[in-house]
């Protein structure tokens, strides 16, 4: 196992432990994400456990059963590159184009970096296979 492979299996270790936690305590991802639970409209807690829960959880678990087995690594390292990639890339387009709307704060631009950086080093084992075949 690589390097690359290794410090993959750490960024699923971080991602599954966020989505553990969140699946325990929506509490959790609410505040991560800054939205809240409307009362008016029931089943936002289900969602926040489900979402950022469940889903992170499930697919970071997903990767390091890949990666350990060695079936279906690479492709699972890319889906979580482009999901992490995607998310920073929101926000990115969310500070372009909303900057009236309060999101130029300290806490987008640290998402923005946790999300490109593991990006990057979900998308090292692709490149790795990629470039060896």
């Amino acid at each position: 196992m690589s390097v690359f492979e290794i410090a993959a299996i750490i960024a699923a270790v971080f991602g599954s432990g966020l989505g553990l936690y969140a699946l325990i305590k929506p509490e959790f991802g609410s505040d991560l994400t800054r939205l809240k639970a409307d009362p008016a409209r029931p089943g936002g807690y289900a969602e926040f456990r489900a979402t950022l829960g469940g889903m992170m959880l499930m697919l970071h678990i997903a990767y390091i059963a890949a990666a350990v087995t060695g079936f279906g690594a690479v492709g699972a390292a890319a889906v979580l590159s482009a999901g992490w990639g995607g998310a920073a890339l929101g926000r990115i387009v969310s500070v372009l184009l909303d900057a009236d709307k309060g999101v130029r704060v300290r806490h987008t631009y640290i998402s923005i970096g946790i999300e490109v950086t593991v990006a990057a080093i979900f998308a090292a084992p692709v490149v790795r296979f990629m470039l060896a075949v």
